[in-house]
């Protein structure tokens, strides 16, 4: 072979090798996977770590890119290309995304690290080898102390918080993240969003850290309000109104306009979703518009007290500032408000943003309603009756008490009757004044009687009332109605001239007319019902309110009332016993009158005993057709009343020979102290017991047949304190509960 031929094979060869090597190159390429040293980590606020990159050389790298899902939560910074620098900022989950472009290879390659960010305050003493965070943050104030503030709905002057920095670094927001909400039949922290923070990527698992105990409390996201869907759950607060703007911190914000009085504002109301006993970290950011360097504050409405949870003194005026503080959340309320105000601006508008609320402490233990001793059966050789107030549809903590089933078998255990709190009240019944001709009342079977004057009715709302008969005739209920007179809530129109429709009142003869035409009706149409339930009326209702509080009838009545018909009627008023009188006769046409009671109700009666017995008997001077007084006792112990002029106005009712019944009990105390209400409550109901066993039978012969606690717990009472006997929910009994059946021994 010539030296040329040589040359020509020896190229071939290579050629065909060169070829060789560029088609198995892709498939080593390929065999090149990166990687992370770390699929997951846990940093606290504040805290940074760094993560390796592994299953590549560094030279192999030619260009990365380091992303962040939330860098509220979390920010990067490429450490050269073969390491990630992740920094913690805030409580939550996040995850971090790597793309890598590799040389002589055309596909991107991803890696990603899922984020876990604790709250600094629980991960205190851990050792998680992190470097602190360059980062500017307001310095928190706890803000425990709580005081009054004037007014209706008043504000407390700002405290001594040191002054917090503006924090203005943008960040993209993070998403929405649902709120906890609460099981109506219990306490908000038997939800299971109660016990597992939500994420914020459905991908990421949270795991704690090696150094965590495992019994340890896991943060809870309990509110993430971003405003980019609308206001969050956030309400006005006095005059100011609230909406939804954009130049947020970050997107979308809250406007709040409007106010009036430093107190105005913006506020969450999360009374049946916030765990009582926990502690809660809240941050957000305000700018406030008074064209002035001002203070701005967020606080909690508890009822008549309002703890401060963080203010910021001197926030600079068109500037978004961060506030931030934590607030422990009493063990029992029946309101609990999130606000956000300016403490010394009036006036001045104010946006909001990017407020996060987090649970970071264990709250109240609770205890399963079921293993409780009932009511009803620890007091059923003593009263007849032991009720509860409820609501069948009602709202917020009230909503569906008669609907839900752990609420319904709560009731059916704990108590034997129960009273609407509003919807068989004049107003609810009589609703938005919807009027029919006269013929189409007849024809649904209304009473109206010959002396009626008018061509026009108003048609009845009795659906709610038709329900809760239903809810008693299926579970062994009974049932007081109330009520069917009151000058409060009862509609302004009922009183006025020309077919309900004038301007001024009618006349009392008009006016007897149609409260003949009211009570008759509503009285034959809930025996009716209990007939069709039950097969016989006067089945379910025993009892009848059927005037409430005439001895205040000055007090706050609507726009137009019985007042203003008939005058003051001092205590003879005509149509008071007119009322009862054409509802003994609906008794009577029945058969009932000594099977079902009627009674006049009345508050503060310790006050008014000797007025409130003058009244009954003028409404029975003629006949008997008021068998009973009912005692509401909304009580505030110890003076008001004390237990000596309690057990003196039971004597005077007693000494009627009338039926009487404790209608609406709760009981606050001055000192809002567990205990202290415990001991009042035990000792107002020991003094019901021992007046009802040491009576004298032959001047009255049934005594007190009745005790309704006027609400479930303290949560959905109209009080806003500590009045009832359960706190956050029905498996959150009180010290009161209780000293109540301890009450059932006295003698």
């Amino acid at each position: 072979m010539t030296h040329k031929s040589m040359r020509k094979v020896m190229a071939a060869i290579l050629s065909a090798a060169m070829l060789f090597q560029m088609g198995t190159a892709p498939a080593t390429q390929a065999a090149v996977k990166v990687k992370l040293a770390k699929k997951s980590i846990v940093l606290t606020e504040k805290k940074s770590k760094t993560v390796k990159v592994t299953g590549v050389k560094k030279a192999k790298i030619k260009k990365v890119k380091w992303s962040t899902s939330s860098k509220k939560i979390a920010t990067v910074k490429a450490k050269r290309k073969t390491a990630v620098k992740v920094t913690a900022k805030k409580a939550g989950n996040a995850k971090v995304t790597g793309k890598f472009t590799l040389k002589g290879v055309k596909k991107i390659q991803r890696v990603t690290l899922k984020v876990q960010v604790k709250a600094a305050s629980e991960a205190e003493g851990k050792d998680e080898k992190d470097t602190p965070a360059q980062t500017t943050s307001a310095s928190r104030n706890p803000g425990t102390n709580a005081t009054q503030n004037p007014g209706t709905n008043p504000t407390q002057k700002p405290g001594t918080a040191p002054t917090q920095k503006p924090q203005v670094t943008p960040t993209r927001k993070p998403e929405s993240t649902p709120v906890q909400t609460a099981d109506p039949a219990a306490s908000p922290s038997t939800s299971p969003a109660a016990t597992t923070a939500p994420s914020s990527d459905p991908t990421v698992t949270e795991t704690p850290s090696a150094s965590q105990a495992p019994d340890e409390f896991q943060p809870v996201l309990f509110k993430n309000a971003t405003f980019e869907t609308g206001t969050d759950g956030f309400a006005s607060r006095g005059s100011s109104k609230v909406s939804q703007a954009d130049n947020g911190y970050d997107g979308k914000c809250l406007y709040v306009t409007g106010r009036t009085d430093v107190w105005n504002g913006a506020a969450l109301n999360v009374t049946s979703t916030i765990v009582p006993g926990a502690k809660y970290r809240v941050t957000a950011y305000m700018k406030q518009m008074s064209g002035d360097t001002t203070s701005i504050k967020c606080s909690v409405q508890m009822g008549q007290s309002y703890p401060e949870i963080a203010t910021v003194e001197a926030a600079p005026s068109g500037e978004w500032v961060k506030i931030e503080g934590e607030i422990e959340v009493a063990p029992s309320f029946s309101e609990y408000l999130i606000y956000f105000e300016m403490p010394n601006s009036k006036t001045a508008d104010f946006y909001l943003d990017s407020v996060v609320i987090t649970q970071i402490s264990k709250g109240k233990e609770f205890i399963d309603p079921d293993s409780l001793d009932s009511i009803k059966d620890t007091y059923k050789d003593i009263f007849q009756y032991m009720g509860t107030c409820a609501n069948y549809y009602g709202y917020d903590a009230k909503k569906d008490q008669l609907i839900t089933p752990k609420l319904v078998n709560f009731i059916k255990k704990q108590f034997n009757s129960i009273t609407l709190e509003n919807e068989m009240k004049p107003d609810n019944v009589l609703g938005s004044k919807d009027l029919i001709t006269v013929e189409q009342a007849k024809k649904l079977g209304y009473c109206i009687p010959d002396n009626y004057p008018e061509t026009k009715v108003p048609k009845l709302n009795l659906n709610t009332v038709d329900a809760t008969l239903k809810f008693c005739a299926d579970n062994n209920v009974k049932m007081r109605a109330h009520t069917l007179m009151w000058h409060q809530q009862t509609p302004s129109w009922f009183f006025t001239r020309d077919n309900y429709s004038g301007s001024g009142v009618t006349t009392p003869d008009v006016m007897d007319a149609r409260l003949e035409f009211y009570v008759r009706t509503v009285m034959n149409h809930v025996m009716d019902k209990e007939k069709e339930l039950t097969g016989k009326a006067g089945s379910l209702v025993y009892a009848w309110d059927v005037t409430n509080e005439y001895i205040h009838r000055a007090n706050d009545p609507t726009e137009q009332s019985w007042m203003d018909v008939y005058g003051d009627m001092k205590l003879q008023p005509s149509y008071v016993k007119k009322a009862f009188t054409l509802a003994y006769e609906e008794l009577e046409k029945r058969g009932l009158q000594d099977q079902v009671t009627l009674f006049y109700n009345d508050y503060n009666e310790y006050d008014y005993a000797d007025d409130i017995v003058k009244l009954v008997k003028f409404i029975n001077s003629d006949k008997k057709v008021c068998g009973g007084i009912g005692m509401q006792s909304h009580l505030t112990g110890p003076t008001n009343p004390t237990i000596k002029r309690y057990a003196e106005t039971l004597d005077k009712f007693l000494a009627t020979g009338l039926e009487v019944q404790v209608t609406e009990l709760d009981a606050e105390v001055e000192s809002n102290n567990l205990e202290d209400q415990a001991a009042y409550m035990k000792s107002i109901m020991e003094t019901i017991v021992t007046k009802q066993l040491n009576r004298d039978k032959t001047v009255n012969p049934k005594g007190i047949t009745g005790v309704t606690i006027w609400g479930l717990y303290d949560a959905c009472s109209w009080r806003k304190n500590i009045p009832l006997l359960f706190a956050s929910g029905i498996n959150d009994p009180k010290p009161s509960f209780y000293a109540f059946l301890e009450a059932a021994k006295a003698k």
